[in-house]
């Protein structure tokens, strides 16, 4: 298991380090030398001003890393085939064994579906605290 989970640590890293450093790079270098005129330690420059003007490419990297945590599959069965057991079987697996194996599409869809409740709700969660922030900011 701890072999699954450092795959696919290694398989989403990359992605989430290109948004990070778009993100970083979209900070305006203005604000830099601001805040190291004003004195401003660099911790305190990342915590309250870098971090707020990432928040758009955080949000992104959370709903991905969570789609792709959903959605693990390939990790799975590459590594250990779902085995031994059911030990390493995760909810794709679990769809997909019912949908074509057992030939139980009822149960194997109502297991997609409750597959992609949790992202629907982390989806609208983002998107109704992305527009209260940009209502608040007056540009809604």
């Amino acid at each position: 298991l701890y072999g699954i989970v450092l795959g696919g640590i290694w398989n989403g890293v990359g992605v989430t380090m290109a948004i990070m450093l778009a993100g970083l790079r979209g900070v305006d270098a203005e604000i830099w030398k601001a805040a190291k005129i004003d004195g401003i330690p660099t911790w305190k420059t990342y915590l309250f001003i870098v971090l707020p003007m990432m928040r758009g490419a955080i949000a992104t990297s959370f709903i991905l890393q969570c789609t792709g945590v959903v959605r693990v599959f390939d990790i799975v069965i590459a590594m250990t085939q779902g085995g031994p057991g059911v030990s390493t079987q995760m909810p794709a697996i679990y769809v997909i064994q019912h949908i074509t194996d057992r030939v139980n599409v009822g149960q194997g869809m109502a297991a997609a579906t409750m597959m992609l409740l949790p992202v629907m709700i982390l989806i609208g969660l983002q998107y109704f605290l992305q527009w209260n922030a940009n209502r608040r900011a007056g540009r809604a």
